[in-house]
């Protein structure tokens, strides 16, 4: 039977420099997420080249800040009813908004990033002002400008686990530091080494000494081998496999349930003339949600 999700369609790409990112949701929808959504909304955003103002070391920072209070405060709303969330972006910048969310509901959430890269930049560190490199220290409460407002609630860094993350910026790798987390990173090269299964199984452990009692996934698709996913906007090589994906999902099913997830920076226009992204992206979607 397929399982039903509350959907959020956020079309922002404010967070990055680059178009496309604000068209996924609508081709993501009418080419297979209708099929498994309960509610649906969509988020009226800005459009990127109304203006670029780079505030506070954040470009687009009211923009961003806006729509992340904006979606945190529909993600409060279904959460609260019981409801399992998916937001669709757009950048990886929205997922401040839909943790700081899920945060509200339930601060004892466990966040898995599965990303290529480590979006834990401050506006100190960031090395190009985009606001979707530093969802994470906004939710951790490192950042200085009104990206720390969203947030009412900031995420536990000890439960917040990275996978596939191989590009990380020398400030990113000092702060996970700082916080005492690196264990917490599995890269691409060490996932080939100890196997996706064994990865999953220290997340659960370490999950359970943290007492996480639910599941948000944020997936950005540059966690992914760019020779599998070519459609996104900051690809890095040897990323994971699919056999290693599909590891990943199965192994979800033992972490606390997942009840709310983001999917992020897949970019129709980079996409080949079969869409072959999209149509990947469906499918993962839709094993995602029935796992």
């Amino acid at each position: 039977i397929m399982q039903l999700i509350s959907v959020i369609n956020v079309p922002f790409q404010c967070g990055c420099d680059r178009e496309g990112g604000a068209l996924a949701p609508k081709w993501l929808f009418y080419n297979g997420t209708e099929e498994f959504t309960d509610i649906v909304k969509w988020l009226s955003v800005p459009t990127q080249q109304e203006e670029c103002a780079n505030t506070n070391g954040v470009r687009n920072h009211d923009k961003v800040v806006n729509i992340c209070k904006e979606l945190r405060d529909y993600v409060v709303e279904y959460r609260t009813q019981g409801k399992r969330v998916l937001t669709i972006g757009g950048d990886h910048a929205i997922a401040l908004g839909s943790i700081a969310g899920v945060l509200t509901v339930n601060p004892k959430v466990g966040v898995i990033w599965f990303d290529a890269h480590g979006d834990v930049n401050t506006e100190a560190t960031s090395p190009s002002a985009n606001a979707h490199g530093m969802p994470l220290a906004a939710l951790f409460g490192l950042c200085k400008s009104g990206l720390d407002s969203v947030a009412s609630v900031y995420l536990i860094p000890q439960n917040t686990f990275w996978i596939g993350a191989r590009d990380l910026d020398p400030g990113e790798i000092e702060i996970i530091k700082q916080l005492g987390i690196a264990d917490n990173v599995y890269s691409t090269e060490r996932i080939h080494k100890m196997g996706m299964t064994a990865v999953m199984d220290d997340i659960n452990k370490k999950m359970k000494l943290q007492n996480v009692t639910a599941t948000h996934l944020s997936f950005d698709i540059d966690g992914m081998d760019p020779n599998i996913v070519c459609a996104t906007g900051t690809k890095v090589d040897n990323g994971l496999l699919q056999r290693e994906l599909d590891e990943f999902i199965e192994c979800m099913r033992n972490l606390p349930r997942m009840e709310s997830m983001d999917f992020v920076e897949y970019n129709p226009l980079l996409d080949d003339e079969n869409y072959t992204t999209g149509t990947w992206s469906i499918d993962i979607l839709r094993r995602l949600i029935n796992h």
